[in-house]
């Protein structure tokens, strides 16, 4: 049987002059006839004294959706730091002559930022251009065994593959590892209608079913969809003639980290160094610089601009050269970057750095417990704590609304409560709360993380 559960945990810093007025208000609010055969917890905690104002099902576990990400990014926070930054690198394989040609093969390699853009892509690219790269003989590579190869999280949809929100996970990602796909008439009815995706590539290929009709028709709507387990994005319905250009969606792409390195050779072809073979995965897995330099110390040098690393290929020594690096915002900015739009792939990818950097392995079930270490440091109840993913994409998660505000109350007189407290969304400002509460005295007094799936909606936050 279908039910409904709403998760609601609110912290408020403000005196309340009597708190029986305020329960009776919240009772009423709450005795709704779609709320009747479902579930609804609700903790209201005064900051300053720490009284409980109100409180209906308190210990229950519901469906915390994406209220999960208060959790991830609480615990980034304090396990990586407000300072720590996520990298992308490029490395050179071979030999350069003077004249710029490369023997040898490049090497993207993600370390789990799953911020990095088309502009950071090109920013990349000049890097190897400076270095003195313009032909490659060889191939282009891409590394992304930094995490594991796990692309979907435990108990996600199937139904929603094709959609940017649920885009698959890589150590390597590029523009959240999804295009946005954008629609105008043509300029005869009868035509299809003009479609372009952004960034601008064909690593997607694009099914075009649609038809311009005539100014005025009513009911003219374009729509599109993605064929499962292939780029291939169809579009249909119909758009008239005179209207704007719509922006039909945000699809996920298959094999993110080719994705990536796809976009990262357009940037190179943009500034002028050409890839001369295709695009492969890097089969023998990059390791620490730090570690490699030792076990080949002629390569060290210390004047040099790059840091040299070797790798022992059919018992050659081939040198492998740092040549290009891109830095994340900080985690402090990430955070925001999470919370505010709802991210689940930059949280996901999150969760997994969190298992890399703590217990040295780039796994979901790594994150999570590393997680839960953090939760019980921060006196939450854990039997009152399920976890298996980060972003609340899956209804098999499972946390208390008292718990919600423990990690508030935490966060609050934590180090990091001030980077925390702007990660959210404000009302009637920004984020997932930009249209809520607009014209109230609430509009910009009050910082919560919303949360949605089907027949569940849920908000945590701080109210002055």
């Amino acid at each position: 049987m279908l039910r409904r559960s709403t998760l609601l945990g609110l912290l408020l810093a403000f005196a309340v002059a009597c708190a029986q007025s305020l329960q009776e208000e919240l009772d009423a609010l709450l005795s709704v006839n779609w709320l009747r055969y479902g579930s609804c917890g609700v903790v209201v905690r005064d900051l300053q004294t720490g009284e409980t104002l109100y409180r209906r099902d308190a210990e229950r576990m519901l469906i915390p959706a994406s209220n999960m990400k208060l959790i991830v990014s609480a615990a980034a926070l304090h396990l990586l730091g407000p300072d720590y930054r996520f990298h992308t690198r490029v490395w050179m394989r071979g030999t350069l002559t003077p004249e710029g040609t490369l023997h040898g093969d490049l090497i993207l390699q993600g370390l789990g930022d799953a911020t990095l853009e088309m502009r950071d892509l090109h920013a990349l690219a000049q890097q190897v251009r400076r270095a003195g790269v313009q032909r490659v003989t060889g191939y282009l590579l891409f590394d992304d065994s930094w995490l594991d190869a796990t692309r979907y999280g435990f108990g996600w949809s199937s139904g929603d593959e094709p959609f940017g929100y649920q885009a698959q996970m890589s150590a390597l990602c590029a523009e959240r590892n999804a295009v946005r796909v954008y629609a105008q008439p043509a300029e005869t009815v009868g035509e299809p209608a003009r479609v372009r995706v952004e960034p601008e590539t064909d690593y997607v290929e694009i099914v075009n079913r649609s038809i311009t009709v005539e100014r005025g028709t009513r009911n003219a709507t374009i729509e599109a969809t993605r064929t499962r387990a292939r780029n291939q994005i169809i579009v249909y319905g119909s758009i008239a003639q005179g209207s704007e250009e719509v922006f039909i969606g945000r699809f996920a792409v298959e094999n993110p980290s080719h994705y990536a390195t796809h976009l990262f050779r357009q940037a190179l072809q943009a500034v002028g160094v050409s890839i001369q073979k295709g695009i492969v995965p890097n089969l023998i897995p990059l390791r620490s610089a730090d570690t490699l330099v030792r076990a080949v110390p002629a390569l060290r040098s210390a004047d040099s601009p790059v840091r040299a690393t070797a790798l022992r290929l059919g018992g050659t020594v081939q040198a492998t050269v740092l040549i290009a690096e891109h830095l994340s915002p900080p985690m402090r900015e990430v955070a925001a970057l999470i919370n505010k739009p709802s991210d689940n792939l930059i949280t996901e990818i999150t969760l997994k750095v969190i298992g890399k950097e703590t217990r040295g392995i780039g796994t979901t079930q790594a994150g999570i417990e590393s997680v839960r270490a953090f939760l019980q440091q921060a006196w939450l109840e854990m039997d009152a704590v399920h976890i298996v993913d980060g972003s609340g994409l899956s209804r098999i998660n499972g946390v208390s609304p008292e718990n919600f505000v423990r990690l508030l109350e935490y966060m609050h007189r934590s180090p990091h409560a001030e980077a925390y407290r702007e990660s959210l969304p404000v009302y009637g400002v920004d984020g997932t709360l930009r249209n809520r509460l607009r014209g109230t005295p609430v509009q910009g007094n009050g910082f919560a993380k919303t949360g949605s799936l089907n027949r569940v909606s849920s908000l945590s936050g701080y109210l002055r």
